[in-house]
């Protein structure tokens, strides 16, 4: 750990989420943008002297704000037409972290989270109580009705008629699948080697009200110690959950001495011995970076040692 700034330490991940998309779903510009400008903002936040915990902070609210992801804004919807969002945010200089879930009424899930994690004594909330909270400490507020697009409401309908639970990017019309995911999130190192993480998501299209997936989890979805990495998941959450991804991504790293590479291999492994799909985010305390999945796509940026954005959906592209 260095004590001194060095902009040689800067890293950057961020994902839009994971799936199966049909095969005709092209080149996607428009995501292909939104990825490379709000990774390039947070990247540019990071080159400012900004710490770690900010640049994932903003980059997941940008995120939130962006229709096109599922999270926030575009979040996809419950059994009953609704959004139920999940969020957290941990800082691995100290495991300060802060988490929230099923809130429908709180302008962002992230802000939240990591509003949690500073001005409360606490960890995590979930719920009407959750909102009660975030009215307290003076975040904006809206309307559930504000977080739904017509997009989302026609994902719904075809998962209600196909019977299925669907993750964000699957082929919505034609899934076959009993589950599915999509989430956002952002990794980081900063110019004093510190690392951070922050996931927001809106979980699964026609999931049953009350569910609660990995996102919020810490030690599951969201991690982040900087004897180890910063992770950030996405995917089937269940089984993110229950092979505490983000933990034992953390015990391979700083008790077994694994690189990041194969530590995520054998967490994502686990993963699919629990019938998951889905894949990670993650930047670790020497400055490596992963970006692994076992779904057909994962919507993702990265900023290497050499200061470029790259973007990628499908497999490749990762030389990190």
């Amino acid at each position: 750990m260095t004590h001194a700034p060095d902009p040689q330490l800067i890293r950057f991940a961020l994902h839009g989420g994971a799936g199966d998309p049909p095969p005709g779903a092209g080149h996607q510009p428009e995501q292909r943008a939104a990825l490379q400008r709000i990774a390039a903002e947070a990247y540019g936040l990071l080159r400012g002297g900004a710490p770690a915990l900010d640049a994932v902070t903003r980059a997941v609210e940008l995120l939130e704000d962006c229709p096109l992801f599922n999270a926030g804004v575009g979040a996809v919807l419950n059994r009953d037409a609704q959004p139920e969002l999940d969020a957290a945010i941990m800082n691995g200089a100290d495991r300060a972290c802060g988490a929230v879930t099923g809130i429908s009424r709180v302008r962002s899930p992230v802000r939240f989270a990591r509003a949690i994690m500073e001005r409360t004594p606490h960890v995590f909330f979930g719920g009407a109580g959750a909102e009660k909270l975030a009215a307290e400490l003076g975040l904006p507020m809206v309307e559930p009705g504000f977080f739904v697009t017509p997009e989302r409401l026609h994902q719904l309908e075809a998962a209600r008629r196909a019977g299925a639970i669907t993750l964000d990017h699957d082929d919505h019309d034609f899934c076959d699948d009993d589950a599915a995911f999509g989430t956002v999130g952002a990794v980081a190192r900063d110019a004093l080697g510190h690392l951070a993480a922050a996931t927001s998501t809106g979980g699964l299209t026609n999931k049953l009200p009350g569910r609660v997936g990995d996102t919020p989890v810490i030690g599951a979805g969201t991690f982040a110690d900087d004897r180890s990495a910063a992770v950030s998941c996405t995917g089937t959450g269940e089984s993110f959950i229950r092979s505490g991804f983000g933990h034992l991504l953390h015990g391979r790293i700083a008790w077994s001495g694994w690189d990041l590479q194969r530590a995520c291999a054998e967490a994502l492994d686990a993963v699919a011995r629990y019938h998951g799909r889905g894949g990670c985010i993650a930047v670790d305390h020497r400055g490596d970076i992963a970006l692994p999945f076992n779904s057909r796509s994962m919507y993702r940026a990265w900023v290497g040692g050499d200061g470029v954005v790259r973007v990628a959906i499908g497999p490749g592209g990762d030389g990190a």
